[in-house]
């Protein structure tokens, strides 16, 4: 019954440049010392590489990105741009918080009356984005910032809070001063050109610097330094190495533009292979996709387009979008982007007449190939965001499991039985064949644990061709690696010419130590990381493999699970306690309002062998949770090391009250019964336990417990 024997609960996601040519030389300004937030750390090598340097042979395009939501991604307070956003003085209340935004000796200031009763003032001396919402930053005193809950929306001229009536508060992970909203580790990288976060593990310290607030040249062109030298030469010419391939530009897009875990310390450039430097986030993760693929959280575009038949067909996307403009390369108002290859068939695309396909007239809204196939999802109260997943409205699967569809988003005052009707009539037979239905039931049975659902997943994969979706199978089956057909598929799957696809095999064959063995070495890093995640600690890693799993975790050890995970495998590779510790109370602080983050805490003090710290964990995850039955469980257990088993046997029948099928809690109960000489309690509890009874403790417990009852 020893707490400190429980398993350790795991979830999955030296600082360097990733282009010594960009930022080489000490910074100007020392990182961290100030509040002041710098246009640049490297003026010397800004005047070389930037978008100054590169006016005088490009004018149009520079002119072109200036005033772009690139240029704009982020930039230093301004009495210009921002005194009408604090001036007059003003003040919002959401969800019983009230905000008051104001300018004071120059200073643009916030300051924050709490749910708790706490109040705080801040100075704003950044500003994150531009339309249709702007964030300010706060420095703060471990040389980071932290985004501003409170937005000012430009076109209304109106401030009010990105999470409307959540009421957030101080502690939580999410809250405006927590964690979860810190701009150096969950912003800057996509707002900020060559950003390094440079993040010291050890003493929660952050020395970031940029060569560029926002989003200029050097951030997606390589090698500029020599080119802009060798451009002055007369009868140059650009060598083929500048430009990249549609592949490389939309890797480099998807650096950004992708829901992902960051793998290595700032060190992508323009040109490498996403993979070695990110992990792309798909459906197999519940909670940010629908079932049947669209996007439900913040997702941004590349995991939506990668599972695409478009993207799969290996358009990219420059087809559709100028990078420089960013705006899209023709019109999507009257069709013309969409029938640019619709109409003529390029490329392979299907020939769609708009009117006949839609059963809409000319120039509605209903016959806009984007509003169909690209619906909208606002983010943060104001920001509408297209899906790039191109997937058809299905009005059924908004009836089966609540997925929106595109119908009834327009025709907000008609059923979903109407939208049924006509969708059927018009579309049913497409729709019925289209793999989207079958996928969607498939991953909503995933998700509720329904036994049997691999059934359906392994259908629908023996039949798959886009990587993407293969690999969003191959992760959701880890959850059914006892099933001896699921390990021959995902199995067939470790030679896959996709790294997404290895890399999801790796992680959902990660307790098979011989697989994991056959995939070490593998040349992208996204599948190495996940093959040594599942190695170390386990059997001798080699050199360079641990310092690349090290490299990634002390990145992103200023999240609370990478803190617990990095904690984990120190013990495991022979850290201090000291250093175990430390990340532990971390992990704590990033994230004091999280019931689980306390749970996992009191695991870990355990086993370092404070029974104190574990049981004041259990009680504020108990205080957060009342009835987490996991946490009444290891309470329980504690007890039961004090000797208290009444309470002990209380605690227990709660948590079996909760989960009937708990059956080491019902073993669990049946221990403690037997020291308090409850022979007959002991008995119906050792019964409720079937699946424990081929093992040696319950038969040695119920010989006990019989013995007993028979004198």
């Amino acid at each position: 019954m020893a707490f400190a024997c429980l398993g350790f609960w795991a979830c999955q996601p030296d600082q360097g440049s990733k282009d010594g040519a960009k930022n080489s030389g000490k910074p100007a300004i020392t990182p961290g010392s100030s509040g002041v937030m710098p246009v640049t750390y490297f003026p010397t090598q800004l005047a070389k590489i930037g978008p100054g340097a590169c006016r005088s042979c490009h004018p149009d395009t520079v002119h072109d990105w200036t005033d772009t939501h690139h240029a704009l991604a982020n930039r230093p307070v301004s009495p210009r741009l921002d005194d009408s956003a604090f001036v007059p003085t003003r003040s919002f209340v959401d969800a019983g918080i009230t905000t008051k935004l104001s300018k004071q000796a120059g200073e643009f200031m916030i300051e924050v009356d709490e749910l708790d009763g706490s109040r705080s003032s801040h100075e704003l001396t950044g500003v994150l984005a531009y339309d249709p919402l702007r964030q300010y930053l706060a420095p703060i005193d471990n040389g980071s910032w932290q985004v501003t809950s409170a937005a000012y929306d430009p076109a209304k001229h109106e401030w009010f809070d990105v999470y409307g009536g959540q009421g957030r508060l101080p502690g939580e992970w999410g809250h405006w001063m927590g964690r979860g909203m810190n701009w150096n580790a969950n912003c800057a990288a996509c707002h900020m050109t060559d950003f390094q976060k440079n993040y010291d593990w050890q003493t929660d310290q952050y020395q970031s610097t940029w060569l560029q607030q926002g989003i200029a040249c050097a951030q997606c062109h390589d090698g500029l330094e020599a080119h802009v030298i060798e451009a002055k030469v007369p009868g140059y010419v650009a060598p083929p190495s500048l430009k990249m391939n549609p592949q490389q530009v939309m890797e480099n897009c998807a650096s950004c533009h992708s829901r992902r875990g960051q793998l290595t310390a700032d060190r992508f450039t323009a040109g490498d292979h996403y993979h070695d430097h990110y992990e792309l986030s798909l459906p197999d993760q519940p909670g940010l996709y629908y079932a049947d693929g669209q996007i439900l959280d913040e997702d941004f575009v590349y995991g939506s387009f990668m599972m695409s038949r478009m993207g799969h067909a290996g358009l990219t996307c420059m087809d559709c979008h100028d990078p420089h403009t960013l705006k899209t390369i023709m019109p999507v108002n009257n069709n013309m982007l969409c029938m640019r290859c619709h109409e003529s068939g390029l490329d392979n695309a299907p020939i769609i007449q708009p009117e006949a396909h839609s059963h809409h007239p000319a120039g509605s809204t209903g016959n806009r190939c984007v509003e169909c196939h690209m619906p909208q999802t606002t983010y943060m109260m104001r920001d509408p965001r297209r899906d790039h997943g191109f997937l058809s409205p299905d009005p059924l699967l908004t009836k089966e499991l609540g997925i929106p569809n595109a119908c009834n988003t327009c025709h907000e005052d008609q059923s979903t039985d109407w939208a049924i009707e006509w969708s059927e009539k018009w579309y049913g037979g497409k729709l019925a064949v289209l793999p989207q239905r079958a996928r969607a039931r498939a991953l909503a049975a995933a998700y509720a644990g329904e036994p049997d659902a691999y059934r359906a997943v392994l259908q629908l994969a023996a039949q798959e061709d886009i990587p993407a979706w293969q690999a969003t199978y191959a992760g959701i089956l880890g959850g059914w690696t006892h099933e001896p057909d699921v390990v021959n598929y995902l199995r067939s799957l470790m030679d896959s010419d996709s790294a997404l696809v290895r890399s999801r095999v790796a992680r959902s064959l990660g307790n098979s130590p011989q697989d994991m063995i056959l995939m070490r070495g593998d040349d992208a890093r996204t599948v190495r990381l996940a093959v040594a995640h599942s190695l170390v600690g386990r059997m001798p890693m080699e050199h360079d493999e641990i310092a690349e799993w090290l490299e990634f975790q002390q990145y992103n050890s200023d999240r609370p699970q990478n803190a617990f995970i990095l904690a984990d495998r120190l013990s495991a590779l022979g850290g201090s306690p000291e250093e175990v510790r430390l990340l532990v109370d971390r992990a704590v602080s990033l994230d004091r309002q999280s019931a689980e983050v306390h749970l996992q805490a009191a695991v870990f003090y355990s086993r370092l062998g404070d029974t104190k710290l574990a049981e004041g964990s259990l009680l504020e995850c108990l205080k957060l949770e009342p009835n987490y039955g996991q946490a009444l469980y290891y309470l329980a257990l504690l007890r039961a090391e004090e000797q208290d088993f009444a309470e002990a046997i209380s605690l227990l029948k709660d948590v079996v009250a909760q989960d009937p099928g708990f059956e080491r809690a019902w073993f669990n109960l049946a221990l403690a019964y037997t020291k308090v000489g409850q022979w007959s309690e002991a008995k119906h509890a050792l019964e409720q336990a079937p699946g424990l009874q081929n093992s040696p403790q319950w038969r040695q417990t119920m010989a006990v417990v019989l013995r007993a009852l028979n004198q």
